[in-house]
């Protein structure tokens, strides 16, 4: 049995939002406390529940770079529809210990312990921007458990040259380089992770110049943003390195084929995304088995912040496939016809 400790939220060592942002808190009293898994190698595995104590389980992957604390402000969303949303920090973000050699599929390990430690058999699984890789993973390995996948705003594998085209100017430079080596871009995500940690509103402020108008919006919402700051905040070492390793995982093979996944998978994806292109959404719904793409035409890289009920009732299966935007695609073709 892995031990498992409590970090109420707020707590030294926790990061405390309304102390750098002038906006309140999101609803950090209602929250349960940060927990930190200890795996049987040694390592420390933070997580964090929100929503309903007793309702159906999804596990919900943060993006690149991130944390945990990316999801808080899903809490109100989670409880709603009945949902009890556990959401683990990926090695080296967050309350997790860095490992070295990871692997997109390894990572699958950590998840099915804390789940196996949790008692939950059967759950669906929500990835974010960098994080939907780590969901397609899940559904590769765990078929038998994984009853749906979400994948919001994901990238789509990046091994070949090109692949990057449409993404911002900094992360098609950062996928180039990793594909190369990931210790090439390690100084330079250390160094972005300092920065931000020094002067997390005025990242957010260029992040939200750099993004579409949506994105800036919701990056003006004092939940989102006090989320974000918890987030650039927290004093992890590891940050940078992990960020490394993320881009050089995407950027090469991922450890398998989309195609061979036999899950239900559902893509939502911004039409105005400047981070990740709508191109890279379609790409992985022509190729995953029955996968279904939903096309929010006026949406950007942080809709899963406006849509986040809507996506958990689909994946839960308390609502039916129905698109947010004009174009419901199934198996990738604009008409709903397999290619």
């Amino acid at each position: 049995m892995v031990r498992v400790r409590e970090l109420r939220y707020g707590a030294k060592g926790f990061a405390q939002p309304h102390e750098h942002l002038g906006a309140r808190a999101p609803r950090a009293g209602r929250l349960p406390g940060s927990r930190v898994t200890t795996l049987p190698d040694g390592r420390h595995l933070g997580w964090l529940e929100l929503g309903a104590p007793d309702g159906q389980p999804v596990v919900a992957v943060h993006g690149t770079p991130g944390s945990r604390l990316h999801l808080v402000p899903g809490d109100e969303s989670a409880r709603s529809v009945g949902v009890r949303l556990v959401v683990p920090d990926r090695p080296g973000y967050g309350l997790s210990t860095y490992l070295p050699s990871r692997t997109l599929i390894g990572w699958v390990s950590d998840v099915t312990q804390l789940l196996d430690d949790l008692g939950l058999e059967r759950f669906a699984v929500l990835g974010v921007s960098g994080g939907g890789p780590y969901a397609l993973a899940c559904a590769r390995a765990l078929p038998q458990r994984v009853t749906a996948v979400g994948v919001v705003s994901g990238v789509a594998p990046l091994a070949a040259p090109g692949s990057e085209a449409g993404m911002l100017p900094s992360d098609r430079v950062l996928v180039r380089l990793a594909r190369c080596s990931p210790a090439l871009i390690r100084p330079i995500c250390s160094a972005t992770a300092a920065l931000a940690r020094r002067w997390p509103e005025r990242v957010l402020d260029r992040l939200a110049d750099e993004l579409a108008g949506a994105d800036a919006t919701l990056l003006r919402r004092p939940d989102i943003r006090a989320a974000f700051v918890a987030d650039l905040v927290a004093p992890v070492a590891t940050t940078g390195a992990a960020t490394a390793q993320d881009y050089g995982l995407l950027a090469h093979d991922w450890g398998f084929d989309l195609k061979d996944i036999d899950v239900p998978v559902h893509i939502w994806h911004g039409g105005v995304d400047r981070e990740v292109p709508l191109a890279q959404a379609r790409e992985q719904a022509r190729v995953i088995p029955n996968a279904v793409l939903h096309e929010c035409p006026d949406e950007g890289h942080l809709l899963v912040a406006s849509r986040l009920e809507e996506i958990l009732r689909v994946l839960v299966g308390l609502e039916d496939c129905v698109p947010f935007g004009p174009g419901l695609v199934s198996g990738g073709s604009r008409d709903g016809s397999r290619s």
